[in-house]
């Protein structure tokens, strides 16, 4: 009786931490990231005077071949251009063995964008996000990131 009660009381303290997901959309790749393909999401707000974290959210395979991704991220609404970050990300151990959570011969890899962050409500927001990959000691871009499958972006109540 006491374990079931000790149990119940983990299960609720856990899903109460949980953050409010308010968005979540995926974009699938055709198993590789042009340079030039920018992905798009427009999302919007239904809550004000609330705090938000927003997470960039990648899908791939074994074919990725790099320790690392670099992204450039843009967030804009109605009025223009709110942020631009160019961001890295650790995608794999030194060993090579990539991170995130497993399922078979897919990883998925949920990267913070923005944390504590405040967006206004009923506005439309367009986020928009492409690759900035290079191979060592060049400075032309990497034509095709292989081994992309899914790009995603989220955007969560922090409660």
């Amino acid at each position: 009786m006491i374990y079931r009660l000790c149990l119940i009381i983990i299960v609720i303290i856990f899903s109460s931490c949980r953050n409010e997901i308010l968005f979540n959309q995926y974009n699938s790749m055709p198993m590789v990231w042009h340079k030039d393909s920018v992905v798009k999401f427009n999302f919007q707000i239904k809550d004000s005077f609330a705090r938000y974290n927003t997470y960039i959210k990648v899908r791939l395979n074994d074919e990725y071949m790099f320790n690392n991704i670099y992204v450039i991220a843009a967030l804009e609404n109605a009025q223009g251009l709110l942020l631009i970050d160019t961001l890295e990300y650790p995608m794999a151990l030194n060993e090579g063995e990539l991170i995130g959570r497993k399922f078979i011969n897919i990883v998925e890899n949920k990267l913070l964008h923005k944390e504590n962050f405040t967006l206004v409500k009923d506005v439309e927001y367009k986020f928009s996000i492409k690759h900035a990959m290079r191979l060592i000691n060049k400075t032309k871009g990497l034509e095709s990131l292989e081994g992309i499958l899914d790009i995603g972006y989220s955007v969560e109540k922090v409660k």
